[in-house]
């Protein structure tokens, strides 16, 4: 289990949204030494409609690494963000010279956004950022141009649907009223259930935590409502589905299967490997019985709370 589930949901966050626009690389190995970059993004021609993204697919038009921070972020750390970056450019420069490719203009050349909550104006005046209005907006400060960095203050940006995807990876309140959003998108939005299936993995991982701190139990309280919702509004569909058509069993089958997989991926999380046999056994639960292990599981601490609950319930 990872030792920094809040990092680990910021990188597989924005690889699941930016994966359609281009090539996402998370914990990007930079030389000279053994180091990485926490999203490394670069864009591809012809990519998909990002108007959905917002301020996140600007910020992405180009190439581009993501250092997401939990907390705010310190001096020595964005001292260390900006190294990986210079790193990078080398690397990528002594690539480009090896393969005899032309030498890699400054604007081809990869950019650092740096993502923290909060973020004092000192440390900002310090690094030279600086808030470009007419560009980007409240929040969003530009180091001069060499540098190729900038940091977002999450906390500061703009309450709008086109900085959702960034004042998701912020904390508290904001974080929450995030998250309501997603919420409240139409169950068609092309993000919505893969963002509330992260929120769901990362719920799992922060109540497994021996000590959890109280913000974080304060964000898995928030998540619960949101953590059974995809297999509630897939059994609501099947029931639709099953009214206008007469079919409502075969209708059903393709979110019983999703049902299935979250199901049983929330399993994997809790309690360690299903294996196949009890995989099988879950499977062939009907979906009201899904949706019963899905809150059932929130007490799960070993395999053998699982294989009770199937025995009085199958």
């Amino acid at each position: 289990m990872t030792q920094f589930p809040h990092d680990e949901f910021a990188k597989n966050f924005l690889d699941s949204l930016l994966s359609p626009l281009g090539s996402v690389q998370t914990s990007q190995q930079i030389s000279s030494e053994v180091r990485y970059a926490d999203v490394y993004f670069t864009p591809q021609p012809n990519s998909v409609s990002t108007e959905d993204l917002g301020l996140l697919a600007k910020l992405a038009a180009n190439s581009v690494v993501f250092e997401p921070f939990r907390n705010s972020v310190k001096i020595p750390q964005i001292r260390a963000c900006m190294s990986k970056l210079f790193d990078l450019h080398q690397a990528l420069g002594k690539e480009a010279k090896k393969e005899k490719q032309p030498e890699l203009s400054e604007d081809s050349l990869p950019i650092l956004w740096i993502l923290t909550p909060t973020l004092s104006a000192p440390i900002l005046e310090g690094f030279g950022a600086k808030l470009d209005l007419d560009e980007w907006g409240e929040g969003v400060y530009v180091m001069p141009a060499h540098f190729k960095t900038g940091i977002i203050v999450i906390h500061q940006l703009p309450k709008t649907p086109e900085t959702l995807w960034l004042r998701i990876l912020g904390k508290g309140r904001v974080q929450e009223q995030a998250i309501q959003e997603v919420a409240a998108l139409p169950a068609a939005h092309p993000q919505r259930d893969n963002v509330l299936d992260l929120l769901g993995n990362l719920r799992v991982i922060l109540e497994a935590r021996a000590n959890i701190e109280p913000e974080d139990q304060e964000l898995v309280m928030q998540l619960s409502p949101l953590y059974l919702e995809k297999i509630r509004a897939a059994e609501l569909v099947g029931e639709q589905r099953g009214e206008e058509r007469g079919e409502r069993l075969g209708e059903q089958r393709g979110e019983i299967k999703e049902a299935q997989v979250l199901i049983l991926r929330m399993l994997n999380r809790r309690v360690g490997n299903v294996s196949p046999d009890v995989s099988e056994r879950v499977k062939a639960l009907p979906l009201a019985r899904l949706e019963e292990l899905g809150e059932a599981l929130l007490d799960f601490t070993q395999m053998g709370n699982l294989l009770d609950w199937l025995a009085e319930n199958e």
